[in-house]
């Protein structure tokens, strides 16, 4: 009697739960599982002041924040199509690069060339990492 078909079965048993964890640990990192997931920045951006050709806002509460990592929507409330990103190149804070709360954001911009007086400017800053909404808010011009 030989013990070919036994040693068979085993190589295929083995062969199978390789496969099974090999297929697990591709899924679990695909979804989301394993690995570091960056958690949005909670924050609370309040418009404060026009002051010419800046807008200036504060950093009421929540993490502290960088403006490289921001990015900001403005657009007209009644007419979403007119709408503008900037980027950092256009912040400056008082806290420099790292915005803690209670520092003021200002934003190289001109309200008036964009918008009516009377009409509402709708503004998004946005954590450009997660793609996430830190805040958000309207401006009457």
């Amino acid at each position: 009697m030989t013990d070919d078909a036994v040693s068979e079965v085993v190589g295929v048993m083995i062969m199978l739960v390789v496969t099974i964890l090999l297929v697990s640990i591709v899924r679990a990192s695909a979804s989301g599982l394993i690995g570091d997931s960056k958690t949005p920045i909670s924050a609370e951006l309040v418009f404060v002041e026009d002051s010419g050709n800046n807008l200036i806002f504060e950093h009421r509460a929540g993490d502290p924040l960088t403006l490289s990592s921001l990015k900001l929507v403005l657009g007209v409330r009644d007419n979403m199509t007119r709408n503008i990103p900037l980027n950092a190149s256009s912040f400056t804070s008082t806290g420099g690069n790292a915005v803690q709360v209670a520092d003021r954001i200002l934003i190289s911009f001109d309200m008036s060339a964009f918008a009516s007086p009377g009409e509402y400017i709708t503004y998004q800053f946005y954590d450009i990492e997660s793609q996430s909404l830190i805040s958000s808010g309207e401006i009457q011009v």
